[in-house]
Parts: C-alpha cells; structure tokens; sequence
C-alpha cells in the first residue's frame, strides 16, 4: 500500500464516520473538504466516492504508516466533535479504529490530550528524507523508487561507482542490491559503508535471503526482503 491509498483511506475513514450517525452535517462536509485538501487527495466527483463508501463492506480503511494512522484517528475524534456533540456510532466507529491500529487505553489518553488541530495532518504530508538507491543489480529499481517516494521520500538513483566517488550523493539512506554473487554483495557492502556508515540498507531478493547473515557480521544494520513495502519505508528511517 502508498502513502497515496493511506491519505485517501484517511478520507474514506472520515467519510465513514460522517455517515455512521445517519445525518450529514454541514460541519462535517466542510471539514471533510478541508481533509482532502491537507491530504492532497483529489476528489473529481464527492457523490460517487460518497456511493462507493457506502456501498462498501469493508469495516475500516487501513492505514499501514503508524504515525499516520494515529494522524488519522486523532482526524476521527475532531470530525466526531465538529457539530458541538459526539454520537454514540461516531464515538465507537473512532474506538473500533483506535483498536485495529493497537491503541491501547494509556494511549488513547495521550492522543486525546495532543490533538493538535493546527499540525493534525502533518505526518501525511512531512518528507521523511532522502533515499539514494544504488543501481547495480537492482532489477526492481522502479517498484522500490515508486514505494518510497509514495511513502514521503525524495530518492535518486546512481551507479555504485560514481557513488563512491561523489562527495555530494549521499542521502539520509543509502539502499543497495545484493548480487547472486555473495562475495560481489560483501565488497560492495563494504564500500558503502565506509563511504556512508550506518546509513546504508541492503535490499534483497528472498533467494538472496542466505546473504543476510554475512552482512551483518561485517557490520550492516538493515536488510530488507523483497517486495519492499510502506512499513519498510518508513523503518528505513528509523534511527538506530
């Protein structure tokens, strides 16, 4: 899943709630507007989307980014208190939501004492840095790019040996692609991170999966089995 279906999941999640009570408000409507704007979904046809919801079984539209996913609920609670009263189907569309992202009662607490209405949307839109996808042997380049840029990365891509000798290509996380060869992985393993430190990442085929315990006796932190997905992204960038 993108950062694209998360943002207009979001949407459909607060269309949803707008919906459970049985009444359409005008404050809801307006602030479901303003949603979709922050989130940048563009809806061409309100009426449609609305058919679709409703016509829909899935109870709740998942949201894989945790720190989007409780951006969202906290979205629910704000939707659920926009015409000055909570009905009981909205408080309880916005508790079954807390419950199928983990929240238990401690941090339900916490979330209800940060709402931040300025910042609600934040960790939709916030970058979360840059991701340098080394080439070599990196079959799936365009699916792994299109992932982490649908997840708030700004990523380029260069040849390993041009890497190495550019002093300004580095990013917040340096990915590279294991070869068939273990010894080719080890070397070029080796490179990065003396070039890059703890930054660097190496994806992996699942019939490379054997390789993984050689990366890590010379030092690699991260590995990351393909298909890469949004959760991946965003452990990428998570310090160590």
């Amino acid at each position: 899943m993108t950062a694209l279906s998360d943002n207009l999941n979001c949407v459909k999640n607060l269309m949803r709630l707008m919906c459970c009570d049985g009444t359409i408000r005008t404050a809801e409507k307006s602030f479901l507007s303003r949603a979709a704007t922050k989130l940048g979904v563009q809806v061409a046809d309100w009426n449609g989307l609305l058919r679709e919801v409703l016509g829909d079984t899935t109870p709740l539209y998942p949201i894989q980014d945790r720190d989007k996913a409780v951006a969202a609920l906290k979205a629910l609670i704000v939707m659920s208190k926009t015409d000055g009263r909570v009905d009981p189907k909205e408080k309880q569309f916005a508790l079954q939501f807390a419950k199928s992202i983990g929240v238990d009662k401690a941090e339900w607490k916490r979330i209800l004492k940060d709402i931040d209405l300025d910042h609600l949307f934040e960790p939709f839109t916030e970058t979360r840095g840059t991701v340098v996808a080394i080439a070599d042997d990196f079959e799936k380049l365009d699916a792994f790019l299109k992932v982490a840029a649908d997840n708030g990365a700004e990523v380029k891509t260069i040849k390993l040996q041009l890497f190495l000798e550019s002093a300004d290509a580095a990013g917040d996380r340096v990915c590279f692609h294991a070869s068939e060869d273990k010894d080719v992985t080890l070397t070029r393993c080796r490179m990065l991170l003396a070039a890059c430190g703890g930054k660097v990442v190496c994806i992996l085929t699942r019939f490379q999966g054997h390789q993984v315990k050689y990366l890590l006796e010379i030092g690699l932190k991260k590995c990351i089995i393909e298909p890469v997905y949004a959760r991946d992204i965003a452990e990428l960038f998570k310090r160590d």
